[in-house]
């Protein structure tokens, strides 16, 4: 072997230990491509692995520059697409480049970021990386009047902001989750617990000042009392539709994340039986024991979303 392929393969070893958490795949190599690839399931930095990544990148990409050893997000990707495919037609959520395949109300869509008619966050390159930490909770926002319009807010170079995902009515009113981010990154929507958790926004406004707004366009609303003890006093229901998509899309995030479905509780947030909690929640349990689903208003006195329409979300 010639020390420029030793050097090679020395430098793809250190390259795939590094990238199996900043690219992510670290425990997630089908097992469908071990089965043809076996030193796949070697030592992340290994000559082995590196071997069977070179294996592959020549049956794939044939005698080329990409045939290195180095199993990067391009690599990664080809992977996936041969050997753990979702198409179009099924939900999912996209982890790592991966997509996930998620049971999900018939009667709610999913549009990704890379599909016909998705919203792509990614080119306005406001996300971080996550450094290899696991997400342990779901922060629940509202934003924009509905997807598209969250989705150009987010766009705006001037505002250095983002979540994962807006929820709400699609242009032809249809109940639909949009996946604006891949959920690998870290999104930009709740300052400190963005390195904890996942970000969605619901993409409709309680302020009666919409009221108009969402009538004309045939949302099922009304105004009640708001009973949460923060915000306004008197606010806009959410639309049915848009309730069961949120509810969805934290239903099939807490499965993809492995978090489990449960909200602050009781009188102080710190327990999971009781009535949902509607205030600020202690930071360092957020932190150091809590994993589930929250709200902006959990985080901080000076945000409510989305306490008043909490109750409703968490209804069942």
């Amino acid at each position: 072997m010639s020390s420029i392929v030793s050097q090679t393969r020395k430098s793809a070893c250190s390259y795939n230990k590094k990238a199996s958490q900043s690219v992510g795949w670290g425990g997630c190599i089908p097992q469908s491509a071990i089965d043809v690839y076996p030193n796949l399931n070697s030592p992340y930095d290994s000559k082995d692995f590196a071997l069977a990544v070179e294996s592959f990148q020549e049956d794939t990409f044939g005698a080329s520059s990409q045939v290195d050893g180095k199993m990067g997000r391009g690599t990664w990707s080809a992977l996936l697409k041969r050997f753990d495919h979702v198409d179009d037609t099924q939900p999912f959520w996209t982890l790592n480049d991966r997509r996930i395949n998620v049971d999900i109300d018939p009667d709610v869509e999913v549009v990704n970021f890379d599909q016909y008619g998705g919203l792509d966050l990614h080119r306005f390159g406001h996300f971080s990386s996550r450094k290899g930490r696991k997400p342990t909770f779901i922060v629940v926002h509202w934003g924009g009047l509905d997807p598209v319009h969250c989705h150009r807010i987010f766009s705006n170079p001037d505002r250095k902001v983002s979540s994962h995902a807006g929820v709400g009515l699609s242009p032809d009113g249809d109940p639909t989750i949009y996946q604006y981010l891949d959920l690998s990154h870290k999104s930009w929507h709740a300052g400190w617990a963005n390195s904890y958790s996942v970000g969605i926004d619901i993409c409709q406004q309680p302020s009666l000042k919409w009221r108009d707004h969402y009538t004309k366009k045939g949302y099922s609303i009304s105004i009640t009392a708001n009973n949460s003890g923060r915000g306004d006093k008197r606010v806009l229901t959410i639309d049915p539709d848009v309730a069961l998509a949120v509810r969805e899309a934290i239903k099939s995030l807490c499965d993809v994340l492995d978090i489990p479905y449960q909200c602050p509780r009781g009188s102080d947030g710190q327990s999971l039986e009781g009535d949902v909690y509607h205030g600020v929640v202690d930071r360092s349990y957020l932190e150091n024991s809590f994993s589930g689903v929250i709200g902006h208003h959990h985080i901080t006195k000076s945000k409510w979303d989305c306490a008043c329409w909490w109750d409703e979300i968490w209804e069942d």
